[in-house]
């Protein structure tokens, strides 16, 4: 028995050691496009992180960093890698810029995750969406559309309209104009800062805070969280209900119907755009 097991301890010695290890390849690739002074630029990848920012000038400068791991299963990772390093994925007709289009070939990126460093004209449209990443935007953004499937989203200095969604993720959103926004997550936090137009705001599991002025209808809901308002002295009709919490309201309103603690409607400060505030089991505060 002794033999047997030493025998047996020695072959799994020799194959653990046979056995190639998990290695990784990196590589990089970096191009400048000239643009006009608000191009519409769209970035996508599947399971890495997209960072945008301002620069000066009409130009997109953008740098890809390319990661893999290859081991037994790897193939022929590191030719595939040197083949889009050789023809990145940039697209550019005119003002239009696209980043990231695969065209239907997902046999050539199995397997190789690639984040994106893009710095762009600060007037831009954009339009990043990554699969399992985060997203950065500071500073830029005369419009932007974000998305993404599993990670979070944090947006500051955007001049206009934005939609932001991730799947289970947070969102941090900063606007420096006006514009009407849309955050929405299934399980994460959502905090908006200076929103001055309509918005609508949603998640599934997690607390609404927002900073701004109401000048058109907003509408907050949370399944199991808390929604908190800054809203100074606006004007607006409040519509707010929770299934569990508290509601506590610093300016005067002016009731209608009867007394609930769960839920409270009526005119603010003479009544305004519509607030409608919903959340099954938080607290609900508005200063």
């Amino acid at each position: 028995m002794k033999l047997q097991l030493v025998a047996f301890a020695a072959a799994l010695s020799f194959a653990v050691a046979s056995a190639p290890a998990v290695t990784s390849t990196n590589a990089t690739f970096d191009r400048t496009l000239s643009t006009g002074s608000t191009p519409n630029v769209s970035v996508s990848t599947g399971s890495g992180n997209i960072h945008l920012h301002a620069g000066s000038g009409n130009e997109v400068h953008i740098v890809a960093h390319l990661h893999a791991n290859h081991g037994l299963l790897s193939g022929d990772v590191d030719s595939r890698i040197q083949q889009i390093v050789a023809n990145p994925p940039i697209v550019q007709n005119g003002n239009d810029i696209v980043i990231g289009e695969r065209h239907g070939n997902n046999e050539l990126y199995r397997n190789i995750s690639i984040d994106y460093d893009v710095t762009v004209p600060r007037a831009s449209a954009l339009a990043p969406s990554t699969g399992s990443g985060d997203i950065t935007v500071e500073d830029a953004g005369a419009s932007l559309k974000a998305s993404s499937g599993s990670g979070n989203i944090h947006a500051t200095g955007i001049q206009g309209a934005a939609m932001l969604g991730t799947g289970s993720g947070d969102i941090n959103f900063q606007q420096s104009a006006p514009g009407d926004v849309k955050a929405e997550t299934g399980s994460g936090n959502i905090q908006l800062h200076g929103i001055s137009g309509g918005l609508i705001s949603r998640t599934g599991s997690g607390d609404i805070t927002v900073q701004g002025q109401p000048t058109s209808q907003w509408k907050l809901s949370t399944g199991s969280g808390s929604v908190n308002l800054a809203v100074a002295n606006a004007h607006f009709n409040l519509d707010a209900s929770t299934g569990s919490g508290s509601i506590d309201l610093a300016q005067p309103i002016l009731m209608q119907g009867s007394l609930n603690r769960h839920h409270v409607t009526g005119p603010v400060n003479g009544g305004g755009p519509a607030i409608n505030i919903s959340t099954g089991s938080g607290d609900i505060r508005i200063k």
